[in-house]
Formats: structure tokens, C-alpha cells, sequence
């Protein structure tokens, strides 16, 4: 058999089908057929999730015992967006800013006559609009204000055990309004004096002075005031503010101070 004779039957086969077709009015349409295999991946629509809604973050301040609103500065750092923000608020007003996504922000609020504070607040909220923020302000101790250079001022809740340097927990909130001011005054270097009556011998008395103004430097470089802000000294019963002549005398030389070096 002639091998052209399937392929001239087939071509005959086409054209008598077609010229059928358009003879009853059938609109006939022609495709190109590739004879190569096709490849490839087909790539569905890619359907983007909703974006977080933008959040309105405000930030207030606020008395901690009266709860009265208190005129305040702030500055505010966006971790994960890298940005700040630094403004301020009359007293009974907000200060406020806009956050475009879920972030971690670090809060530090100053008002006068208050310890300044700083706050890590994690605002994790995808679908809200509004965040409100209370800056609680602690108001200064009046011991510490009015500060000036060898300005000497007694720690009187500062408590040890006797004949110790061991600091008992009721020390605690005297070390801890000593610990804000240090950090509301970045200037401040401080002597932490340390003092004695003139009962017992004195070499000893004045190892105890010392060991007690390095306990409580410890205490505050523990809290991360630098160590060169710092400067523990003992002088046992060397400056007495009484005589000791009365018990009550006594006690008024077992003390400790700190000293303002530096503003």
C-alpha cells in the first residue's frame, strides 16, 4: 500500500466535512494545535490576608494616690516599626499617635515634681481601633527635691539589723525613692555615707559604716544606676550630728546619707 494513502484519505475526509459544514450554514473556527508537550505550574490567585485596622494609641498621666490628671512630656519608642514619637499633654488631654501594626512600645513619661517612669507595653491588637494608656506618676519625696551640690540628706527608713549590714525589707521603699531620683537626675553622682554612735571599737564601727554604704550601692547598681554615679564611704563614729551622750543621741548617729557630688 502506498504509506501517502492513509494521510490523502484523512486531508479528503477534512475537506468534504468541512465544505459540508458551510454548506448547512455552520460556522467553522481553526485552531493551531502545538505538537509540542506543554509545561509549566499552574499558580492559583493569591488572595492577600486584611491588613491590621490602624491603631490609635494615647497615653495619659495621672496622680498615683489623688488619680488627678498631671501635665506630662513623653517619648515613645516603636520597636518593631523603629520609630519615636515625642510630644506632650495638658492635664486632662492625651498624647496621641497612630501604630499601623501589632508592636512593642517602650513608654517613658516626665512631669514636674514627679519620678520620671518608662513602661514596656506589648499592643497586640489586630483588630481594634484604640488604645488608651494610664501613666501612673509617682510624686517626688520632698527629701529629695531642692537638691544641691554637698547637700548632705539623712535616709531615716533605711534600716539594718543591729550591729549588721544586713538590710531589712522595710528599707526597701526609702532605697527605692533614692533608686527614681537617681534616675530622674541622669547628672547626679551621689556619696553614700555611712555613720556610727562610738559604742564598740571604732576600727570596727568603722568596717560596719562601710560595709553598709556598699550594700546599698550594691542595691543600686543591682537596679542599673552606673557604678561611677556611685562612691560608698564608711566613717564610722568620725562625724557625729549629737553627742553621744543619750541614747536618743546614739541613735541619731547610726545613719546613713547620701551626699550630692554632682548635679
Amino acid at each position: 500500500m502506498n504509506p501517502r494513502l492513509p494521510s490523502l484519505i484523512l486531508a479528503f475526509l477534512l475537506f468534504v466535512s468541512t465544505n459540508y459544514a458551510v454548506a448547512q450554514g455552520v460556522s467553522v473556527k481553526r485552531f493551531n494545535v502545538s505538537q509540542s508537550p506543554v509545561s509549566g505550574t499552574a499558580t492559583p490567585n493569591s488572595v492577600s490576608a486584611a491588613a491590621p485596622l490602624p491603631v490609635d494609641f494615647s497615653v495619659r498621666a495621672v496622680d498615683e494616690k489623688t488619680k488627678a490628671d498631671v501635665p506630662a512630656n513623653y517619648e515613645i519608642q516603636a520597636v518593631l516599626a523603629k520609630k519615636s514619637f515625642v510630644g506632650s499633654s495638658k492635664a486632662g488631654q492625651s498624647f496621641n499617635i497612630v501604630l499601623t501594626r501589632t508592636d512593642t512600645l517602650i513608654v517613658k513619661t516626665e512631669a514636674k515634681g514627679y519620678y520620671k517612669t518608662e513602661e514596656v507595653l506589648l499592643i497586640s491588637c489586630d483588630t481594634c481601633g484604640s488604645y488608651e494608656h494610664l501613666a501612673v506618676m509617682e510624686r517626688v519625696d520632698s527629701v529629695f527635691t531642692n537638691l544641691k551640690v554637698n547637700q548632705a540628706i539623712r535616709l531615716d527608713n533605711v534600716y539594718f539589723d543591729q550591729s549588721s549590714y544586713v538590710l531589712r525589707p522595710e528599707s526597701n521603699e526609702q532605697l527605692e525613692k533614692l533608686y527614681k531620683t537617681l534616675t530622674s537626675n541622669p547628672g547626679l553622682h551621689v556619696e553614700i555615707a555611712g555613720h556610727t554612735d562610738n559604742v564598740g571599737d571604732r576600727r570596727l564601727n568603722k568596717s560596719l559604716s562601710e560595709n553598709r554604704a556598699r550594700v546599698i550601692t550594691n542595691y543600686l547598681t543591682n537596679r542599673g544606676v552606673a557604678q561611677v554615679r556611685l562612691k560608698p564611704q564608711g566613717y564610722g563614729d568620725a562625724r557625729p550630728v549629737s553627742p553621744n551622750d543619750t541614747e536618743d543621741n546614739k541613735k541619731k548617729n547610726r545613719r546613713v546619707e547620701f551626699v550630692v557630688l554632682k548635679l
